[in-house]
């Protein structure tokens, strides 16, 4: 019997991959042309640009043309004239006239707030003013309009600090939707807003919510056919490009042999690819994405390292290699250890050379930094676990910024930002921006709430929900609820500084919240990513499944 396998490891019982059969499919496949749809695809869209045009002239018909664009997935093509035509909307006196006039009613406001703010304009929370009674309350007739109250709902979900009245929005809006009967309306309406009291737009992945919308908007009378069609062949289209590169990372991770080599670890790719895509899903980053995910794969292997095998003295050795950045890792490892750590800094040696190639002196440092950053995350954690010890809710706080892992996944999406990316930007998100820590307290806590009764089964270490509970001397769920406290202002605070003036290019904040929307994905229920039956039905849907035209 070898040493390695006489020693006490903390292994986790994870589930197995359930895309096996699936994935070696993709990899041995040619997966379907897209030229047959590309002439389609560019007549259709110069038709949608001029009706997209032509909607100019009546400003609320305009805006809420872009948010079909938007919710339909293909906004991105039109991006620029977007931004040019909200600009002018928003700095128009007649149009912020026009929004607290009357004849602008709840689903309208509602959704023309949703739209300014997304682009990062912030329309005043006033605007909202108009349907409360003289009780200070929304008015109770507003109950019957459930078309109003979903668009109200969406639009809360985009408050800031300080703006009382979304708060009471989103109390006023989802209590009387989950009354709803929905026999008294259409059931397309009733599937959306079941599905967005479960996951609102605003925290969804972009492609889950896309691929949703477009039913939804095929069964709406007034729909646009042309704008219809185009959405599904564009959907179509970039389904074809992601499943090449989901083949493109299983490739690579059977070349690797990480299943024979490092067994301990969850064997998530087809997962790892959602939450990259989940990033971004445009056709540009095409090459960032399988990237990405790839390095996602890394950080599980990472996390399982510390969390689920390695022994106290065998992490210590492995975190001061990763800090000296050894070229090969230490003898005194046990193989599959020493297999993972030669994965892990040759793929990041490869990154640095590549964009040093492409003029992106310094940017391949600062990736390394935010790596060593959270193993000294994981190291922490580990050494309280060996302890015993319980942090202070503060300690555990000021940890789970490292530990969320977010830091290193944020850098990689810049990685493959081009240009937008510069040292500067390398710089800027290693200096603890707002937006980054936000981002890191929704990754860190939201996982620490649905994973909180598995984690209890094993040897690990006390999470966020128990060093509350001792710093409060409260109870589980008072602590749960606690905690969500700190996740709406995590949330609110990411908000803010998705506004104008930003801190950085826009492209960069859109990748932290999107993001961070993944996160409310797998994670808000339960822990999808360890658990992915529970994934199932949206890598069937993205990936599997074509839309009919």
């Amino acid at each position: 019997m070898s040493m390695e396998s006489e020693v006490h490891r903390p292994v986790a019982d994870f589930s197995a991959n359930i895309w096996e059969d699936l994935l070696t499919y993709f990899s041995k496949s040619k997966l379907g042309s897209t030229e047959t749809l590309k002439e389609k695809h560019s007549t259709l869209k110069k038709a949608v640009k001029e009706s997209f045009m032509a909607s100019k002239v009546n400003p609320t018909k305009n805006i809420k043309f872009i948010d079909s664009l938007c919710r339909l997935g293909v906004s991105y093509h039109f991006e620029i004239d977007i931004i040019e035509e909200l600009g002018n909307l928003f700095d128009s006196l007649d149009f912020n006239w026009l929004i607290r006039h009357d004849e602008c009613n709840l689903y309208t406001v509602g959704l023309l707030f949703q739209v300014f703010r997304q682009f990062g304009f912030k329309l005043p929370a006033d605007v909202f003013e108009k349907f409360k009674g003289e009780d200070g309350k929304f008015k109770e007739h507003l109950v019957a309009d459930a078309s109003g109250l979903l668009s109200l709902y969406e639009a809360s979900q985009w408050n800031t600090h300080g703006e009382d009245i979304m708060v009471e929005a989103l109390a006023f809006s989802s209590c009387h939707l989950k009354e709803i009967s929905f026999q008294s309306i259409p059931y397309h309406l009733a599937v959306r807003i079941n599905n967005a009291l479960r996951h609102p737009y605003h925290k969804g992945i972009s492609r889950i919510e896309t691929r949703k919308y477009i039913s939804y908007y095929e069964a709406e009378e007034k729909r646009d056919a042309v704008l219809l069609e185009f959405a599904k062949i564009d959907f179509n289209m970039l389904q074809r490009l992601h499943r090449k590169e989901l083949a493109c990372v299983t490739r690579w991770y059977e070349e690797m042999k990480i299943k024979s080599k490092v067994t301990y670890t969850r064997h998530r790719i087809a997962e790892a690819y959602l939450w990259s895509l989940g990033g971004y899903f445009e056709p540009q980053y095409s090459q960032a994405r399988v990237r990405t995910a790839i390095a996602l794969i890394i950080f599980t292997i990472l996390d399982d390292t510390y969390d689920a095998y390695g022994t106290m003295e065998e992490l210590e050795i492995f975190t001061d290699a990763m800090e000296k950045w050894l070229p090969a890792p230490p003898n005194t490892l046990p193989e599959s250890m020493k297999y993972m750590y030669r994965i892990m800094v040759d793929f990041y040696d490869k990154l640095e050379e590549e964009l040093e190639k492409e003029g992106r002196s310094g940017c391949g440092f600062h990736l390394k930094k935010s790596l060593k950053t959270t193993a000294n995350g994981y190291m922490e954690e580990a050494k309280w676990l060996k302890e015993n010890y319980t942090a202070t809710f503060d300690e555990y706080k000021e940890n789970a910024i490292l530990s969320s892992g977010y830091y290193p996944l944020i850098a990689m999406t810049f990685a493959g930002m081009g240009d937008v990316a510069s040292l500067d930007a390398f710089e800027w998100l290693s200096s603890n921006p707002k937006i980054r820590v936000a981002s890191e307290i929704i990754s860190r806590f939201t996982d620490d709430v649905s994973s909180y009764e598995f984690e209890q089964k094993r040897e690990h270490v006390a999470t966020g929900i128990d060093c509350y509970m001792k710093k409060f001397g409260v109870s589980k769920e008072r602590a749960v609820e606690g905690i969500e406290t700190l996740l709406s202002d995590a949330w609110k605070d990411m908000n803010q500084e998705l506004m104008r003036p930003h801190s950085a290019p826009f492209p960069l904040l859109m990748r932290i919240f999107n993001l961070s929307r993944v996160i409310d994905v797998f994670y808000r229920y339960q822990d999808c990513y360890t658990h992915p039956e529970f994934l199932k039905e949206h890598i069937v849907s993205l990936f599997i499944e074509e839309i009919p035209i």
